[in-house]
């Protein structure tokens, strides 16, 4: 591939790296505003990140930015309603599975309950013991408006608490759900399981952040951190074209690498890490080399009749992303880390 070169770049915030790095020119292609942003990735950890964070961020995060518009639960059985009384043991016996200690039961019916399905891959495919429970205390950093939040109250858990420095005020619903206009510094309580699902690389102080995590997770949690992975098949293909890289939203793009230094620093250990890519950034990125931004009309997110893609395309992607998952070269993954 090849690559615009940058300034001289300076030493990797995740490392200290200062031989060998790579410079990179990337542009803002999502709201297609075209802006060029330096970028360089360190030889030795593989982290590629932004060369100088801009001073403002917030004009690169409209009021229509896809995090700030109203939040719903994700899952099936949510939206039609769960009913009868069958449903909801499988529904409960499920998540005990997925989220508290394994078992003979809760494998057999994770392999045929239609159920399953509405849990995610990060739920699906873990392999831990998370010891949680419906009173289990839950943190979600980023949240936006709380979407995955609603997504956990549908399985079954009442503490759940999401906070995201962004919002216009705080977001509260009828289910017990809380989403608060705060940053991680304004908390001081502990916290059973914490989730960042695709905020972490949008933070600007990396290992503060963590290391504050750590302090807000009770001993032997689990904290999990969704991500976009550099070192993936995606941005091999697309280079910076990948919509994964976001410039300059995107101020981090990790490895596993640059994830076990960096978690190590914190107090953490990587526990285990599940591979989710859905086919979003294999035609986000195909969009962009088409000069099409995630907003155009012609956006297959803003209206699928109008775009470059097929129902057959899209399918494409999510069956190749489902297949570059299970090889763990995807784009997209989302890491356990252990409270040490």
């Amino acid at each position: 591939m090849c690559f615009g070169k940058g300034s001289e770049v300076t030493a990797c915030r995740i490392c200290g790296n200062l031989e060998g790095n790579t410079p990179y020119i990337a542009r803002e292609l999502h709201l297609g505003l075209g802006e060029e942003f330096e970028y360089f990735e360190c030889a030795l950890c593989g982290c590629l990140q932004i060369h100088e964070i801009p001073l403002d961020l917030s004009k690169y995060y409209p009021d229509n930015y896809y995090s700030y518009e109203p939040a719903a639960p994700t899952v099936e059985f949510s939206r039609q309603g769960l009913g009868g009384y069958k449903q909801r043991l499988v529904l409960s016996l499920l998540t005990k599975y997925y989220f508290g200690n394994k078992s003979a039961l809760g494998n057999w019916l994770a392999k045929r309950s239609a159920l399953s399905r509405d849990y995610p891959l990060w739920v699906r495919q873990q392999r831990l013991d998370l010891k949680l429970n419906a009173r289990s205390s839950i943190l979600d950093v980023g949240c936006g408006k709380g979407r995955a939040l609603l997504d956990l109250r549908a399985y079954g858990f009442t503490d759940l608490i999401g906070i995201d420095p962004f919002l216009e005020a705080d977001v509260f619903y009828d289910n017990g759900v809380k989403v608060y206009k705060k940053s991680v510094d304004e908390l001081d309580q502990q916290f059973d399981f914490i989730m960042l699902h695709h905020s972490f690389e949008h933070m600007p102080d990396q290992l503060p952040t963590l290391a504050k995590l750590r302090d807000l997770l009770k001993p032997n949690g689990y904290l999990l951190l969704r991500v976009p992975v550099v070192n993936s098949y995606q941005w091999r293909k697309y280079g910076l074209h990948w919509a994964g890289l976001d410039a300059p939203r995107h101020l981090y793009l990790h490895t596993r690498k640059s994830l076990e230094c960096l978690a190590g620093q914190a107090g953490f250990r990587i526990a285990e890490v599940v591979f989710d890519s859905d086919g979003f950034t294999d035609w986000a990125s195909k969009q962009y080399l088409a000069g099409i931004s995630l907003l155009d009309p012609r956006s297959y997110g803003i209206s699928p009749s109008a775009s470059i893609f097929s129902p057959e395309d899209i399918e494409d992607f999510a069956a190749q992303a489902a297949e570059l998952n299970a090889k763990g070269e995807a784009d997209c993954a989302g890491f356990y880390l252990r409270h040490e």
